[in-house]
């Protein structure tokens, strides 16, 4: 199974978060997958909120600020494992810069758009990205203090976060 997370689709009204994914295609499969979606999202935006409400004890900003926040989808398309569409907020404290969208594949990512009758996503060739995630990884370990210069498969750290 996919585990206990599968069961926050509870929260508004389906069974199961997993099978919502592979249902997109039955009658308002993208509408209950985007309810569901909305959802992990909003509550995304309320934990960072609370954290961005809360002072850092000793008064060093808020707790937003000193904390990292990763979020993002398993799947950037289907079942490609690459070019995932993620959120980091947090650490203004540890020198990241916030309010930005940066898109590290140089418009290689599969796009989306899957239409009835086109070959499914996860048959289509994948090409390797031109950064691997391990790199934001470096670069977060390294801001959080950890002294090192890989993670995984990392080519280095990513700069411009």
């Amino acid at each position: 199974g996919v585990g206990i997370s599968d069961r926050l689709a509870k929260a508004v009204g389906f069974s199961a978060a997993h099978k919502l994914s592979h249902d997109t295609k039955q009658q308002g499969g993208w509408k209950n997958f985007g309810t569901y979606c909305r959802f992990l999202h909003e509550e995304y935006a309320r934990f960072i909120q609370r954290l961005g409400q809360t002072p850092e004890p000793g008064g060093d900003g808020s707790l937003l600020d000193n904390t990292l926040l990763f979020f993002g989808s398993a799947s950037s398309a289907f079942h490609l494992s690459r070019n995932y569409p993620l959120i980091l907020a947090g650490g203004k404290s540890m020198g990241f810069t916030h309010g930005q969208y940066l898109n590290h594949t140089n418009g290689k990512a599969y796009q989306g758009g899957w239409k009835p009758g086109d070959p499914e996503p996860w048959t289509k060739k994948a090409t390797q990205e031109d950064l691997p995630l391990s790199n934001l990884f470096v670069s977060m370990l390294q801001r959080l203090g950890v002294e090192t210069e890989t993670f995984a498969d990392s080519t280095g750290r990513l700069d411009g976060v």
